[in-house]
């Protein structure tokens, strides 16, 4: 029987049995604030009407070279000289998805983009091991050393793009590389797997553990490989996907079946291997902001505040009234909050 078969049964009792397991680091993550410390810490960036849609700016395309020899396609917008920005997309998207955060960026600083391994006009390797979290985010390096003439930058990834930024942020040879790192509406795997455990301490922890159990329910329908690459490739899944993205707001993506299958890797390679067995309980980037929806219907606040405590020398959580999709949905607001949390910039005067 294949080994994705038990999962649809089994994922939702996998936070309960995790409670049990001893990761031997019990003492280093039991250092986490209660819940009341988490909000005090966290402000909010006031709605917004967003303008029309903005004019992109033209950019400067090129290619960087990832692991394995993968193409990645790279976008670059504004003036080099100004500070770099890095933004990573997530699932179901291109560096198309950050186009109006773009937009507002690109008068201020040196933007990339690029489309991650499996997606748009980069390569699309096969294996389930060219998506592992250390391959990923040995990309992030790569399009940082091809662009940012060898200057740290701010790192922003979205949804899967912020899982890829946070293995980078936990990676000493990248953090180097970085000011900075902001995740928008993105888990963490391995401090997600901590934070379940911690739970055996911190029972009041729970009920947001199962809540986060429950919005997660659909990753296990991704690890039934037969059944799922059949969908992809009948065209009901990305139907499915776009019905479920343009009831938040957001623009159908239309994504092609051979990027939704590709990019279904990261989730066979990462999810269950990262919560089962945790790799790092500390950030090697000194300042992380992390930006959650209000109504995100896959990502509770509480995965991405109470998981994450503890973590790093500066922390800061900013919520915004927004859905999953808020690079799309709400730019105006998304983009007030990435650069609010932006520190101090070598070269750029106060």
């Amino acid at each position: 029987m294949n080994r994705a078969v038990p999962l649809m049964v089994t994922w939702m009792l996998a936070s309960v049995a995790t409670l049990g397991m001893n990761d031997g680091v019990a003492s280093a993550d039991s250092a986490v604030p209660p819940a009341d410390a988490v909000a005090s810490a966290t402000k909010s960036i006031a709605p917004t009407t967003d303008p029309v849609l903005l004019p992109v700016p033209a950019s400067t395309d090129s290619w960087a070279i990832g692991g394995g020899g993968v193409r990645l396609r790279v976008h670059e917008y504004g003036h080099s000289g100004d500070p770099t920005v890095m933004l990573v997309h997530g699932y179901m998207s291109t560096a198309r998805a950050w186009d109006q955060v773009v937009a507002r960026l690109a008068t201020d600083y040196h933007v990339v983009t690029y489309d991650t391994r499996g997606n748009g006009e980069s390569d699309h390797p096969p294996g389930q091991q060219d998506y592992a979290l250390p391959v990923l985010a040995g990309d992030i390096a790569a399009v940082i050393d091809a662009t940012a003439a060898g200057q740290q930058v701010h790192l922003v990834g979205w949804d899967w793009g912020a899982a890829e930024g946070w293995e980078a942020a936990a990676t000493t040879e990248i953090a180097t590389k970085l000011l900075d790192f902001t995740a928008v509406s993105g888990l963490n795997l391995d401090l997600w797997g901590r934070w379940i455990r911690r739970t055996v301490n911190d029972p009041a922890d729970v009920p947001a553990v199962l809540d986060q159990a429950a919005r997660s329910a659909y990753i296990a329908l991704w690890d039934v490989p037969v059944v799922t690459d059949l969908l992809w490739d009948s065209g009901i899944t990305g139907a499915m996907m776009d019905g479920f993205i343009q009831f938040e707001g957001a623009p159908p993506p239309h994504v092609p079946p051979v990027d939704g299958l590709a990019s279904l890797n990261r989730y066979r390679a990462n999810v269950f291997a990262r919560l089962s067995a945790p790799t790092y309980n500390r950030l090697m980037v000194p300042d992380i902001h992390v930006i959650y929806g209000s109504r995100d219907p896959y990502i509770g606040a509480a995965v991405q505040t109470r998981a994450i405590e503890g973590t790093a020398d500066h922390l800061a959580f900013t919520e915004i009234d927004s859905g999953h999709w808020s690079p799309i949905t709400d730019p105006q607001q998304l983009t007030a909050a990435i650069v609010a949390g932006f520190g101090p910039e070598p070269g750029r005067n106060p």
